[in-house]
């Protein structure tokens, strides 16, 4: 019964999700993204609310209550290791050379707390592409983005290294990805060690046949003392399932309630509470101090030419969604899941392939602009790096400024009487002033909310003769 429950809680979650990434489904399942564990702690160090706070707390206390269960049902990674397991285990019983069985490991603690030592370091250091690289929900989000199409070369070459590599984990070694290299695993396995319920075995009833331990796809059983490490048990109850004397349960713990305890255990239990509180203490400067740093930043803080697609440009300043406050804090905040450019429905937000800000989004009026009316990217976002933004409130806020290049306007250069930049502005910040005999458009700075309109419905080919220049600081009227 357990199973199965987390096997349907687990399928909505991870179906929810994808559709997101996919682009369906915005007003159904936009929730599911803000109760991810990484997204939830940059929202709470970019600027922690009551919401937030309660999330990353939920997440938590829910671990220290029934363990890992967040890597079965929640996070998408993990549940599309439990699809690749699935699919081996199923074929397996056709094919006899695909027939898995997995044996226990034991932990390798020296790459865990190297890999979220590199993890905790990049966020500190505001090394984003670490950060992204590493983050299990935004290595889904590119993976199903790619397959969609929406993803630009340098996301599709992470993505299909990032799918090979948790496919052959999942395929030969289980769930290895999630208990050796991914930092989120490694953060909630070392709360989950100290859990209150947990697998507890019945040694009355075990007939000491094996099958859990072969069966565990965490790796975590060891066959003949059956010691189960919770630090790495994702809660995916199949053991129960897979034991016929049912002699394996879930519950409270035995050595929680001060029962079955050997000699050693008292040391042994010492020693997970030292790594766990020595986790927590280099988890909680690392928010901390990133924490500080944000704080510390606040305070300095037609027909008229020829039909050829537009170049992208190098703009400078860069230019961020609406609600994103700054450039600084918008990459600082982004984990690159690229959900916002999937749910962008104007082709404004695309993979950047700049070294700096490498997978995370950017914004260009190439094929589209900025509709006013449009909040879909602040609405989804997980990671408050682009916040809320209601419509009546969006058209108050300048992430930019239009700039006109003369010798690139047709009106100015006197080969047509365009003025589409004038005609559909949605500001009223451009008017058409003749300038030596020749209309040419001039822009009030103070209206203009940088929503690109101009720039991309200017027939000047390949570049804009009118384009948006980002501002470093949004200004809200």
């Amino acid at each position: 019964m357990l199973r199965k429950t987390r096997i349907c809680l687990a399928a909505l979650c991870f179906v929810g999700i994808t559709l997101l990434f996919v682009g369906i489904g915005r007003d159904w399942w936009g929730w599911l993204p803000r109760l991810q564990l990484l997204p939830a702690t940059m929202r709470v160090i970019s600027g922690a609310t009551l919401g937030n706070v309660a999330v990353l707390l939920g997440i938590l206390l829910l671990t220290l209550l029934l363990g890992r269960i967040y890597c079965s049902v929640l996070c998408p990674l993990g549940v599309f290791q439990d699809l690749v397991i699935w699919v081996r285990r199923t074929l397996g019983k056709r094919i006899k050379p695909l027939r898995k069985r997995f044996k226990f490991n034991k932990e390798r603690k020296a790459v865990r707390y190297i890999v979220i030592g590199a993890f905790i370091g990049a966020l500190v250091a505001d090394i984003q592409l670490i950060v992204a690289l590493l983050g299990p929900y935004s290595a889904y989000g590119r993976m199903v983005s790619s397959i969609v199409g929406k993803g630009a070369a340098p996301v599709v070459i992470a993505a299909c290294v990032t799918a090979v590599v948790t496919v052959l984990c999942a395929w030969f070694w289980g769930r290895a990805y999630c208990n050796t290299i991914c930092p989120v695993g490694t953060v909630l396995g070392s709360i989950s060690r100290f859990s209150l319920l947990g697998i507890k075995v019945d040694k009355d009833k075990c007939v000491k046949c094996g099958a859990c331990s072969r069966g565990c796809k965490a790796s975590c059983i060891e066959e003949g003392t059956l010691r189960i490490d919770r630090s790495r048990c994702v809660d995916c109850f199949d053991c129960i399932d897979t034991c016929k004397a049912g002699a394996l349960g879930f519950g409270r713990i035995p050595g929680q309630a001060g029962n079955d305890r050997k000699a050693g255990d008292d040391e042994k239990a010492d020693a997970g509470r030292r790594a766990f509180l020595n986790t927590s203490a280099v988890l909680i400067a690392g928010a901390a101090a990133a924490g500080i740093a944000r704080a510390q930043e606040m305070k300095v803080d037609g027909g008229l030419a020829p039909v050829v697609p537009k170049r992208a440009l190098d703009r400078d300043p860069l230019l961020v969604p609406p609600g994103a406050d700054s450039v600084k804090d918008f990459y600082r905040r982004c984990t690159a899941c690229q959900l916002c450019v999937t749910a962008c429905p104007n082709k404004v937000l695309r993979p950047s392939t700049d070294l700096e800000h490498l997978l995370q989004p950017c914004m260009g009026y190439e094929k589209g602009f900025c509709r006013p009316e449009c909040t879909a990217c602040s609405d989804i976002c997980p990671a408050g790096a682009i916040k809320p933004v209601a419509r009546d409130e969006k058209t108050l806020i300048r992430i930019g400024t239009a700039v006109v290049d003369a010798e690139l306007c047709l009106a100015a250069l006197g080969e047509a009487g365009c003025g589409n930049c004038e005609r559909h502005c949605p500001t009223g910040a451009i008017s058409m002033v003749k300038v030596d005999g020749k209309r040419r458009p001039v822009i009030a700075e103070e209206q203009c909310i940088g929503c690109g309109k101009c720039e991309y419905l200017c027939p000047a080919r390949p570049v804009s003769a009118i384009t948006v220049r980002g501002l470093e600081e949004h200004i809200r009227k």
